[in-house]
């Protein structure tokens, strides 16, 4: 399969609308109720939110669509609670232009409260595109911050400090195999833009999300590729330099032997715990192949690793199978994701929740949260992590199911915004 091929492979995947846009350590959900949000409509409305969702300080949703708005390329919305209900607001149509379009990944805020984002198409070098959304009165303005060219964004970008914006490409770079960016603001306005690292293929490559950053401004991703010996993923650690305009240096923290052992295809961003390890997902591996939770431990100058939960533990996966978005993790060290398969059927998805070991030693305990019921009204296979609300509130996208009437049926549903409550 050509790198090409490798990219198409991944990015459907991972966002699902470019096509269609045990019970060994498990447990049943207890006590847990959802609510649909918002159906989306297509047209104008959008659809095919494949992103996560993030929030302000007054508890109104930001997220994006892949498809529909007034240019067909995708929107920016907001979600706002009114009276016990929620109102929708498109902030941004994309065309498809040098605007971007086809957005991908979750937003973030600046301090100033400006939405930034990425767009897998259009720009100028129609290449895909890092924006800006600038609140100006009841409006939003979209600037670009840079553009891109062979289509290599991944989600997620993040800010340091300092200021600095930071993302990742996929497939890129002088061999290849992905590069880690960074945007620095201008005094007058505008952007800089640097590669700060390659990544070689002999340690790894391909980043399939956007990295992380440290209170010390060190960068941590996941890669596609690993320079194990299977070649099935690793995670990686980029040190700031020391001095202004010194160089990165990349650190491979771990890599994915595939197979039952571990996992393989580690996907979503790494996220770190309330004592430092760091905790992510990956698509593949584990005794079904269905994918696992990891967590690395930081020990003296290493790092090791360890299997939290692998899925399909019984024949059709009612556990869930494959997940692929960024964890959140409470104030207990409880964990909490979506995936892609598995539950009520396999491609219907779940929301699932693992709580840590009463006794040290002892085995997490898998909770499915919710089961989604396939193309019916409240979504399926949601793709995109959670985001953590008030009372212990769990808010997230599908990108199908919902309204599946009129054009919506066409794409097996046009996608849901959805809320778990405990």
């Amino acid at each position: 399969m050509s790198c090409k091929q490798n990219l198409f492979r991944t990015k459907w995947s991972m966002a699902i609308f470019a096509a269609i846009v045990i019970l060994a350590g498990s447990a049943l959900a207890v006590g847990q109720t959802e609510r649909v949000v918002h159906r989306f409509q297509g047209g104008e409305d959008g659809s095919g939110p494949a992103g996560g969702l993030i929030s302000d300080n007054v508890g109104n949703l930001y997220g994006t669509t892949g498809g529909g708005g007034a240019g067909n390329n995708g929107t920016v919305f907001e979600l706002s609670p009114q009276d016990g209900h929620w109102s929708k607001t498109i902030l941004y149509s994309f065309t498809g232009g040098n605007d971007g379009g086809f957005p991908f990944g979750e937003l973030i805020f600046d301090q100033a409260g400006n939405l930034y984002g990425t767009t897998v198409n259009g720009g100028s070098q129609a290449g895909g595109t890092v924006f800006q959304l600038k609140p100006q009165g009841s409006t939003w303005s979209e600037t670009v911050v840079s553009n891109f060219v062979n289509n290599p964004l991944v989600g997620g970008l993040v800010f340091d400090k300092a200021g600095n914006l930071y993302g990742a490409t996929y497939n890129e770079g002088a061999r290849g195999f992905g590069e880690i960016f960074q945007l620095t603001p201008l005094q007058g306005g505008g952007w800089t833009q640097t590669v700060i690292y390659s990544f070689n293929g002999h340690k790894g490559g391909n980043p399939l999300s956007g990295p992380i950053i440290s209170e010390a401004g060190n960068l941590y991703g996941v890669l596609q590729e690993g320079g194990g010996t299977n070649y099935v993923g690793a995670v990686y650690q980029l040190k700031a330099p020391a001095t202004k305009g010194g160089a990165w240096t990349e650190r491979v923290l771990y890599n994915f032997k595939g197979g039952s052992s571990d996992g393989a295809e580690p996907s979503g961003r790494l996220v770190f715990d309330g004592k430092g390890h760091l905790d992510g997902v990956t698509r593949l591996g584990g005794p079904s192949n269905e994918g696992t939770v990891f967590q690395l431990t930081r020990q003296g100058t290493s790092w090791n690793e360890a299997v939290l939960y692998s899925f399909c533990a019984q024949s059709n996966c009612p556990d869930g199978a494959q997940p692929q978005a960024t964890l959140v993790v409470d104030g207990k060290g409880n964990v909490y994701g979506t995936t892609l398969y598995g539950g009520n059927c396999y491609s219907c998805g779940t929301v699932f929740q693992l709580t840590p070991p009463a006794n040290q030693g002892g085995s997490w305990t898998e909770t499915v949260i919710h089961n989604f019921t396939g193309t019916g009204g409240d979504g399926n296979m949601p793709v995109a992590g959670l985001l953590r609300g008030g009372h212990g509130s769990l808010w997230g996208t599908t990108p199908t199911g919902g309204k599946i009437e009129g054009e919506c049926a066409r794409t097996l549903g046009c996608g849901t915004v959805f809320k778990v409550l405990p």
